[in-house]
């Protein structure tokens, strides 16, 4: 079973994954000083990273998440079960390596996946 799924799909397993929570909340200080606090929703946001990726890894990769939005199954930490979840995704970048008998090589592969 893949780590990272989307739409249903197995990924390449990344090298890096951290997963974070992120409680959107409105905050603001009463007459007496007292921080009020009203949680709204928690998202997930993921970090992936892979050291290296083959063009035909890549390019599945980047058509993956090019769309809009897209659904995820991923290992979410807290329940220790995997979870599926609508995500889109943030800034993707992918470093050249070299350039070998007309072949790219890549490294460094990261974005992130941040829950809708």
């Amino acid at each position: 079973m893949a780590l990272l799924k989307i739409n249903g799909a197995d990924l390449p397993t990344p090298s890096g994954y951290i997963v974070t929570k992120q409680d959107i909340v409105k905050a603001e200080r009463n007459a007496r000083g007292t921080m009020i606090k009203e949680l709204i929703a928690s998202k997930d946001k993921i970090d992936l990273t892979w050291i290296y990726l083959t063009p035909a890894q890549l390019s599945q990769l980047l058509a993956a998440v090019s769309a809009n939005f897209f659904n995820v199954t991923y290992l979410e930490p807290q329940s220790g079960t995997n979870r599926t979840a609508t995500f889109y995704a943030g800034d993707r970048s992918a470093p050249a390596m070299d350039f070998i008998n007309g072949v790219m090589r890549w490294k460094d592969i990261k974005f992130n996946l941040i829950e809708r």
